[in-house]
């Protein structure tokens, strides 16, 4: 069981009940202009049902919620990689559009990225993101991420069955790095 607190946020295991905030999530993030740099997500309610069920049998996805409301604005992801012999875990992250912009996508990354580097003794995270994702680049460098590598990518097709190309960004920062710029912050 998983429970990180922040000064404005808890950040927990997924619930089976939190398929109908995580459906109207989906919903907004399928409508906007982010989703074609993105796998396409299923929609129905029964599918988000499914999908919340599983994020709940694990600690890889994490549900967001506001400390005070319990209201329910997103979720972070840890997903396991191999590189060599080092462990390296990738960041992931969808928030509510109606709680973009005030800084709840860094605090919530934050707290993971310290269990990350922490408890998990990851020695890299990774993320990814559309270069023309300009709010989740920006995320991204604030918390001290470098980008290592750019590439052509497409995960969809037009209604013409056309591929969307996009310029899609990776980032990482290590644990040396992280733990650097912790002991310059005041």
């Amino acid at each position: 069981m998983i429970l990180l607190e922040t000064d404005r946020l808890i950040i927990r295991n997924f619930r089976p009940d939190d398929w109908q905030a995580l459906h109207r999530m989906i919903g907004q993030y399928q409508a906007s202009e982010y989703a074609a740099f993105d796998h396409p997500w299923p929609t129905s309610e029964e599918e988000i049902g499914n999908i919340t069920a599983w994020f709940a049998s694990g600690d890889d996805f994490l549900a967001v919620c506001l400390k005070e409301a319990g209201q329910f604005v997103g979720f972070v992801s840890l997903n396991p990689e191999q590189d060599g012999d080092s462990q390296v875990l990738n960041l992931g992250y969808v928030f509510d559009f109606d709680y973009h912009g005030q800084g709840f996508a860094t605090e919530a990354c934050r707290a993971v990225i310290e269990r990350a580097f922490g408890p998990l003794q990851a020695q890299t995270v990774i993320s990814g993101t559309a270069a023309a994702n300009r709010p989740s680049c920006r995320l991204l460098e604030r918390l001290g991420f470098r980008r290592i590598a750019q590439e052509t990518c497409s995960f969809r097709s037009t209604s013409a069955g056309k591929p969307i190309v996009f310029l899609g960004y990776t980032y990482a920062i290590s644990k040396e790095e992280w733990d650097a710029a912790a002991r310059k912050s005041p």
